[in-house]
């Protein structure tokens, strides 16, 4: 059974502690305490676990065990200096020594490590029933240089400690962090292997528990136990140990009654939720089916029995079309072997005419025509006979037969079943159509309470009773994401948001797609008007072909077509919003930053219309089911006035 324990205490000179004769005790090395120069050495059974985890920015000595709790011991200069925290937990023994290993490391680096300190880890399986793990920490900073002061801002990680006459913290006023951080940490261990069990850091009589805590037995105590000696500490344990095993008998019965009370109140409400949600009508339906199914009516039940039916239907129709194809081949096979004794009859009977016309040898030449004739029935006899034999090969190796008299056993012995199989086939059909209404009508009910009861958390809105299954389902699961009932209004307005956030998204991405075609005809522009203002220039700039235009006229169209051409092209350059060569490279530089951007406003589009999806669901079948109760008012009005015309008819006769 996984327990819970940690302790913490301070390491200090002023109780005579050395922070490298800890070290050694803990990890079972040979430590030299630099300070006295004193050898540290305890010798150990069974040889620590052992790590040490720094920070990121540790200098890379700090790794030494000897080095780095001698320098803490350098730097601590008062008598009474407190030189390491040191915490004791209890590991879970229903993890394997690796998963422990892994444990603890994960608590360290994260609660200790991350925030600065460095950890010295030693893990003691000296007794397989108590694995625990003591972690020494350094209470400066530290950076490359080596350590630096002491951090008073770790101290809100163990608030409220206070030191008792044997430097252990009162776990019941202090580090509550560090308590429930260590119970999260073996939880998920344990979880994440699959162990139901579970540890608290919370005392006994927080959680309600009557049970006596045992007292830490201490390594002389420990040993005194472990050779047979019994111990003040080792019997109190006991003691408490026994008195807690009635307590945990008590307890458990407590927690099964309490169970069973509330079992009962939740099957009585869902009772009270069923009868008020459902008609007569639908109770008996859904009582038929859960006679049918040896269990609670549930969609999940009755979906997962018509699946079943769906599987039974498919086999009876494999077995009938199985049936149908052997009956077809038996007949097959009837007929070939009948039409084998018919070619066989045909052949005697040829073969009679031959052998009566050979008693009468004096008129061959009369009877040679009626010879020919048998002789030639006989050829047609036995190819028929080769035909259907040919055929019957199929059939032989089909139904699994050699000679007639067997293929006449299996036909007899099918003719003798085609009675059964016809009953059993029309009975399971009548079974599964029976079975599938029963289960049709009860999913109907179940859909029906389904529909009433998520109505009835919207009152404000009628139209709701009218709505699918489907919706109703999409809309339970959007309050169960949500842990509360969203308000139709929050959805449609989600809605609307998300789709005017989509057309906004698609406008930008048309007007940039809008603004290259643009900008891609504007340059074609722009490169003409450039040509023909080059030949202007050419031609405004040069009194030699000034001079030339008023003796050729093949000068002057060049000029002024290259005006016309420069016009016109600047008027089409404008139309496009571009006034010259430096506001298009402009736009341009503007378009390509746009265009940068195109491909996140179609994720975000996909996201968007991703996250829609449930909310339009929604909208749509509330606008059907709104359409649904129009339709149905409609038809009881008309029902209305078909009854009042028929009494107003009815009095005036």
């Amino acid at each position: 059974m996984a327990i819970y324990h940690l302790s913490m205490q301070i390491i200090s000179r002023g109780r005579g502690q050395s922070a490298v004769a800890s070290a050694s005790y803990r990890s079972g090395d040979r430590l030299t305490d630099e300070r006295t120069g004193e050898e540290k050495f305890y010798r150990r059974d069974v040889q620590p676990d052992t790590m040490i985890l720094a920070p990121a920015n540790s200098p890379e000595w700090v790794k030494d065990r000897g080095q780095l709790w001698n320098a803490v011991e350098q730097i601590e200069k008062r008598k009474d200096s407190q030189l390491a925290r040191e915490i004791n937990v209890a590991l879970p023994r229903e993890l394997s020594n690796e998963k422990q290993k892994e444990l603890i490391q994960n608590f360290v680096q994260n609660e200790f490590v991350n925030k600065g300190m460095i950890a010295d880890i030693a893990i003691h399986r000296d007794d397989k029933e108590n694995p625990h793990a003591h972690i020494m920490l350094t209470m400066r900073s530290i950076d490359e240089n080596g350590f630096g002061k002491k951090n008073r801002d770790w101290n809100a990680d163990f608030a409220n400690s206070r030191e008792n006459n044997r430097g252990f913290v009162k776990s019941s006023e202090n580090c509550l962090s560090v308590r429930e951080q260590w119970s999260n940490h073996a939880n998920k261990a344990l979880e994440k292997e699959g162990v139901q069990e579970r540890i608290s850091h919370l005392s006994h009589e927080a959680r309600g528990l009557e049970q006596l805590p045992t007292v830490h037995l201490g390594h002389v105590a420990h040993e005194m136990e472990k050779r047979g000696v019994a111990s003040d500490r080792g019997t109190i344990n006991r003691d408490r140990q026994e008195h807690n095993r009635l307590v945990v008998d008590l307890q458990k019965y407590r927690e099964e009654k309490q169970a069973l009370e509330q079992k009962q109140a939740h099957q009585q409400a869902e009772k009270q939720k069923f009868e008020r949600f459902s008609t007569a009508a639908e109770r008996v339906d859904l009582q038929e089916a859960s006679k049918l199914l040896n269990t609670k009516s549930t969609i999940y039940n009755i979906n997962k029995k018509l699946k079943e039916l769906d599987k039974w239907e498919e086999s009876v129709n494999i077995n009938e079309q199985k049936f149908d194809l052997k009956d077809k081949d038996i007949r097959e096979a009837s007929n070939h072997y009948s039409a084998i004794d018919s070619a066989e009859d045909q052949k005697q009977k040829a073969q009679n005419k031959i052998d009566e016309i050979s008693w009468y040898s004096g008129f061959r030449a009369k009877h040679k025509a009626t010879k020919d004739k048998a002789n030639k029935e006989i050829t047609k006899a036995n190819d028929d006979i080769e035909f259907h034999n040919e055929k019957l090969a199929y059939h032989r190796k089909k139904l699994e037969f050699s000679t007639e008299m067997e293929f006449k056993q299996i036909e007899i012995q099918h003719k003798a079943d085609t009675p059964g199989v016809l009953e059993q086939n029309r009975n399971d059909r009548q079974q599964i159509l029976h079975q599938r209404d029963v289960l049709k009508k009860a999913e109907t009910a179940r859909q029906n309470i389904y529909i009433r009861h998520m109505a009835s958390l919207y009152p404000e809105r009628p139209e709701m009773r009218y709505m699918s299954y489907e919706t109703a389902e999409n809309l339970n699961q959007l309050n169960t994401a949500n842990q509360k009932i969203v308000p139709i209004q929050a959805i449609e307005k989600n809605v609307t948001d998300k789709k005017q956030e989509i057309t906004r998204l698609k406008g930008d991405i048309s007007k940039i797609e809008q603004d290259r075609s643009r900008l891609d005809r504007a340059e074609g522009y722009l490169e003409s008007y450039e040509k023909n203002h080059a030949i202007v220039n050419k031609y405004e700039d040069s009194i030699y072909l000034k001079n030339k235009m008023f003796i050729s006229k093949k000068e002057t169209r060049k000029y002024d077509d290259a005006v016309l051409y420069r016009k016109n092209t600047k008027d089409l350059m404008e139309k496009e919003g571009i006034t010259g060569r430096i506001d298009f490279e402009k736009q341009i530089d503007n378009l390509s930053k746009s265009e940068a951007e195109v491909p996140e406003f179609k994720a975000q589009i996909q996201t968007l219309e991703k996250n829609l999806g449930i909310f339009d669901a929604i909208m749509k079948g509330l606008r059907i089911a709104g359409s649904e109760m129009q339709m149905e008012q409609d038809r009881q009005q008309q029902k209305v006035k078909s009854k009042s015309k028929t009494r107003s008819s009815g009095r005036g006769r």
